[in-house]
């Protein structure tokens, strides 16, 4: 991959995957990083601007630091700290940045921006599939994309319990918690802001197919029934309580190596 193709990419080709044409230069510079790195493949066709090349640290034997975030290139895994944020309050995220526009609405938070989160994705060799059509929140046709299985590490009696991110929230209407298949999306370019919607709106995992989020459900969860959804507070820890979130690959997904 040659830098001068990037720079051509933000230059000629409508932006429909990075937020405008004042971050190519950062774009280009960790492209530098990564090339030299060994791992070009990963941003050969970039959602979103990485945040600059010295915030991204090679930790060796192909394992990168994004801010909070580590990714395995080879578990196809990243892992990082959040915090319970809302439990008894209607929900139609699973995890937003901290701060962000959408965090009263979601059940985890995390000191992780959209673009870390997305270049995160990016490392795991996640790409937006072809197939999936614009769409809209609260949009009822099922998403498109390469799957990865969300889990989170919970405090359990001195020790730690990790669960599927599904376990965690709980269907006012069936009484139960769903089975939930996760597939990335890679978020939008917002037409007004010109921004990044990820890294504008903090939505990173969702739920209710908000085209701002970087990962949502294939079919939205309480779509149509506004607070039909709520965190597991048979499974929960204490809103504050910090937890560890992992984001794999799954067997079958579309990632690439």
């Amino acid at each position: 991959m040659r830098l001068a193709h990037l720079h051509g990419y933000c230059n000629k080709r409508a932006p429909t995957k990075l937020p405008g044409r004042r971050n190519c230069g950062r774009v280009a510079s960790v492209a530098a990083f990564f090339m030299l790195s060994g791992v070009a493949a990963a941003v050969e066709a970039p959602q979103a601007p990485p945040p600059a090349s010295d915030l991204v640290k090679s930790l060796g034997d192909e394992r990168y630091q994004i801010g909070k975030i580590v990714v395995d290139r080879k578990a196809r895994r990243m892992v990082f700290p959040t915090r319970v944020h809302v439990v008894d309050k209607p929900l139609e995220y699973l995890l937003t940045t901290t701060g962000g526009m959408k965090e009263y609405e979601s059940l985890l938070e995390a000191d992780v921006s959209g673009t870390e989160f997305n270049l995160g994705c990016i490392l795991l060799g996640l790409e937006r599939d072809p197939r999936q059509a614009p769409f809209f929140q609260f949009s009822k046709e099922p998403l498109r994309g390469p799957r990865v299985e969300i889990s989170v590490e919970l405090p359990a009696g001195g020790s730690t319990r990790r669960t599927s991110a599904a376990e965690l929230l709980f269907d006012a209407d069936s009484k139960q918690s769903q089975p939930v298949e996760w597939v990335y999306v890679g978020s939008q370019l917002n037409a007004v802001s010109n921004l990044f919607g990820a890294e504008q709106a903090g939505t990173l995992v969702g739920f209710v197919h908000d085209a701002n989020s970087v990962i949502e459900s294939v079919a939205g969860l309480g779509i149509g029934a506004y607070g039909s959804v709520n965190g597991n507070t048979a499974l929960l820890p204490p809103v504050g309580t910090e937890v560890e979130m992992s984001i794999t690959v799954a067997d079958g997904g579309s990632g690439k190596n």
